[in-house]
């Protein structure tokens, strides 16, 4: 059993044994077909998720699937069977398809183009669902299987997997209003690796942004920039052709980056390819260390070997521009700007050599790429922004207070009742509400609740929350709603108050 302690070990809520009746669809007829399938082609990746696939699932033998309900209502109804709906797994996959025209009577031009995909790229924690179910599906109906599947890690928020109930998600928007859409991209994509898990907080997406961005990226782009702005007016210098140790050196290494990130790239190793562009930057910057234009600057004789030395890391700025359209594509088109890269200076298939494309083209203007972020003050800025958002709610005073200070007796008019979530689903043609059955002990109760930002029906069922019992009922979106869910707001979180498992339902709040 997968069960902790008689609870899920996933959202550690107590599972309860029940009964209904269901549909379940043969998988096992299947079985040989899938598992021969996934032999003789490169269908899941990595190759670890495969063998897990091949030894937990396939070889013990394919249990039939159970894909259909008929102890609640919210579903797609089975057409042939009264009372029953169909279950998730079922009728959620088969969207890839009919989301692009799949008729069995004849497809759309959609599917006809786009399917079978030729990559489908999932979380680790659902690769079954995708690698076994519904290719079933799809094998039981006499369509074509996805090509491959690649079923990528988790990002963790430090070593903790991400919860709304823990309260330690961060969301892309926010994250983007502190960073930068381009650093929170590089960030995520040379986090996440091929393997293993990727983890997040704000100190290790400062250390990278400062590190690899206004570091290693920026000095370059500025450096380079400034030199050929105060040597050759602005102007980027043509190069003559001859080589020395370090310019063959950063030749040799430009031309190998680019083979090793498509070859890393083809494979899916995203942060391994980001690791790689990062190793052409700093053989640039090294490749100034090594040859000190500033000094070349002082030796009228040595004019052409300065113009050689700006021209190559020009070279080297202009591949990297390239390699990095797909993980930073707005830093990579400022770049272009500042060099007067042309649209085909950076094609993919032209760079590697170097072949000089922009000489003779005046620098645009020279702009920062990232700055530096200092952890202290980023952090005192959050904790400022998190005063300020609290502040409309304290800003009321004493006398707003004062005002809503009530006697025991109407406290006591309130009955808080103990009950725990039975069914949860989303409330049709809404994005705050959820529907609710909430045992209180007396009865079931049918409670409509704001509060689907916050949760997923999922994160309530089986939990045991406080609700207002005696207040009138009212209708939401045409629903009754038979009481009101105790909840706690600040700012823009809103968090249900949830009570200890060992309470007994229908406990009153005294």
């Amino acid at each position: 059993s997968q069960l902790i302690d008689g609870k899920c070990p996933d959202c550690g809520r107590e599972v309860h044994m029940a009964r209904e009746e269901a549909y379940f669809f043969k998988m096992s007829k299947y079985q040989d077909k899938l598992l021969e399938y996934i032999n003789e082609n490169d269908f899941i990746v990595p190759v670890s998720r495969k063998n897990e696939m091949i030894n937990n699932f396939l070889k013990p033998g394919l249990q039939d699937l159970c894909v259909s309900r008929s102890s609640f209502n919210w579903g797609i109804p089975v057409e042939f069977a009264k009372g029953h709906v169909v279950y998730v797994w079922l009728d959620a996959l088969s969207n890839y398809v009919t989301a692009l025209g799949y008729n069995p009577e004849g497809s759309g031009e959609l599917y006809k183009k786009y399917w079978p995909a030729d990559l489908h790229v999932i979380g680790k924690d659902i690769v079954r669902f995708h690698t076994i179910y519904w290719p079933v599906f799809l094998l039981a109906l006499g369509e074509p299987l996805p090509k491959k599947v690649l079923g990528h890690p988790w990002l963790l928020f430090g070593t903790d997997k991400m919860s709304k109930s823990k309260g330690n998600v961060l969301y892309g928007d926010d994250l983007i209003k502190l960073f930068g859409v381009d650093a929170v991209r590089y960030f995520l994509l040379s986090e996440m690796g091929y393997y293993n898990d990727g983890s997040i907080t704000y100190e290790a997406v400062i250390k990278r942004t400062n590190s690899d961005l206004a570091n290693t990226l920026g000095n370059l782009i500025s450096r380079t920039a400034a030199m050929i702005n105060q040597y050759f007016g602005g102007v980027i210098p043509s190069n003559s052709g001859r080589d020395d140790d370090f310019s063959a050196t950063l030749k040799s290494v430009s031309k190998k980056t680019v083979l090793d990130y498509v070859n890393l790239m083809d494979d899916y190793f995203v942060s391994d390819a980001t690791e790689v562009v990062l190793g052409l930057l700093k053989a640039c910057n090294k490749y100034i260390d090594e040859t000190t234009p500033w000094t070349l600057w002082k030796d009228e004789s040595k004019r052409e070997q300065l113009a050689d030395v700006l021209s190559n890391l020009v070279e080297g700025i202009r591949t990297t521009a390239v390699i990095l359209l797909p993980f930073i594509p707005q830093t990579s088109e400022i770049i272009a700007d500042i060099y007067s890269f042309s649209k085909n200076d950076l094609d993919f298939g032209n760079i590697g050599e170097f072949t000089y494309p922009a000489t003779g083209r005046k620098l645009g203007e020279v702009k920062m790429l990232f700055a530096r972020i200092d952890e202290k003050k980023f952090f005192e800025g959050l904790e400022k922004d998190k005063k300020q958002q609290a502040e409309p709610d304290n800003a009321k005073g004493d006398n707003t207070i004062a005002e809503s200070i009530i006697g025991i007796d109407d406290f006591n008019k309130v009955k808080l009742t103990v009950g725990q979530v039975c069914e949860c689903e989303p409330v049709p043609k809404s994005d705050k509400l959820l529907k609710l059955i909430v045992d209180i002990g007396t009865e079931k109760r049918q409670v409509v609740s704001g509060i689907a930002e916050y949760y997923s029906p999922a994160d309530l069922i089986g939990k045991k929350l406080i609700i207002i019992t005696n207040l009138k009922p009212i209708k939401l979106k045409g629903i009754d709603s038979n009481g009101m869910i105790l909840a706690a707001s600040s700012g823009d979180e809103v968090r249900v108050v949830f009570v200890d498992d060992k309470t007994e339902i229908g406990s009153q709040v005294r």
